[in-house]
């Protein structure tokens, strides 16, 4: 059976916003071994022709003739005054390889306003695939060529330059929910039975440990993607409220859980100068959350080579990161 640890991309803020709690980088050192480390240079790929696609029952390909599909190409945003890093959730077997991104957020920070975005891109969005690849669903472009291929997806669809990336391992999410002694959710009557079946829970605010809010941000079969990515963010937002204000030894255990859950392409220099960076400011951060698409005039529904995907208007979507989503000041 399948981990549902890995189908979430809750912690990984945590482990990110907690960088920069610390006492600075010496600290960060004195835990730095226990992050994992991708290198991009030596990473194994699948080559265009052994691409596959992810078949969908119902669907077939006459649904949308694929030379109806236009995707637009846009250029560039100019986001120099931001620090991009894509968090990756997986859905992979204990001992297996890279696996397709089940959930993708992009944290976006502007040092200079202080502001953060946290964007999640839908993983059934169809964007052409750059490298000689056919267009495909958003998460396939991780599990044929990792961080690199992913980032260059988004930049040829969306726009957006991505300076790293955070692959997460959820087996400590749990935990990490319970060092801040659980978050405040406000569930819906549809929610509640989804989350526990056994304890005392009612429609409305309800406080949940780290168990709880895993169940919760887990539940799928009430909606759809939307419904599901947007649980992911109301705990994040809701364990980065609890962080602000933990004593120092909480955040200290939050640091070392948090890294012992980080894979990532980032460099010690470029995590710590990250971590320098939130450091003084970390108070006073203000946080948005977005999803990409955004609502029903930036995408349709379409059945193209047996799969459900959200085809995606491009430039609508580029005007909107660049104008509302994106903290660009």
């Amino acid at each position: 059976m399948k981990k549902p640890f890995k189908k979430v991309i809750i912690a990984v803020i945590a482990a990110v916003l907690v960088l920069s709690i610390g006492a600075g980088a010496v600290v960060y050192k004195t835990v730095f071994g226990t992050i994992g480390k991708i290198d991009n240079a030596t990473l194994e790929t699948i080559a265009p022709e052994m691409e596959d696609f992810e078949t969908d029952e119902g669907a077939y390909e006459g649904d949308v003739a694929i030379k109806d599909i236009e995707l637009e190409s846009v250029e560039l945003t100019d986001d120099t005054d931001l620090i991009n890093i894509l968090l990756v959730g997986q859905d992979r077997l204990p001992g297996e390889g890279r696996q397709r991104s089940d959930s993708m957020i992009l944290c976006s920070y502007n040092s200079s306003t202080n502001e953060v975005s946290l964007i999640s891109f839908l993983r059934d969005l169809y964007v052409n695939i750059p490298g000689g690849y056919s267009a495909n669903r958003l998460n396939a472009p991780y599990v044929f060529g990792g961080f690199p291929l992913l980032y260059d997806t988004l930049a040829e669809n969306f726009g957006i330059t991505v300076d790293g990336g955070i692959e997460v391992d959820f087996d400590g999410f749990i935990e990490l929910i319970d060092l801040v002694g659980g978050v405040d959710i406000n569930l819906t009557a549809e929610e509640v039975p989804y989350v526990c079946y056994d304890y005392d829970l009612e429609p409305g605010m309800n406080h949940l440990d780290g168990e709880l809010a895993l169940n919760y941000a887990r539940i799928r079969k009430i909606d759809d993607d939307f419904g599901r990515t947007n649980r992911q963010r109301t705990v994040l937002l809701a364990l980065f409220n609890k962080m602000k204000s933990s004593d120092v030894e909480t955040l200290m255990k939050l640091l070392k859980k948090g890294l012992s859950m980080v894979t990532t392409d980032m460099s010690d220099t470029q995590i710590i100068s990250l971590a320098t960076k939130l450091l003084p400011k970390l108070s006073t951060l203000k946080v948005k959350t977005y999803v990409v698409p955004g609502d029903e005039n930036d995408y349709y529904y379409a059945s193209i080579r047996g799969m459900f995907v959200i085809v995606p208007d491009l430039p609508v979507i580029k005007n909107k990161l660049e104008t509302e989503y994106l903290p660009l000041g």
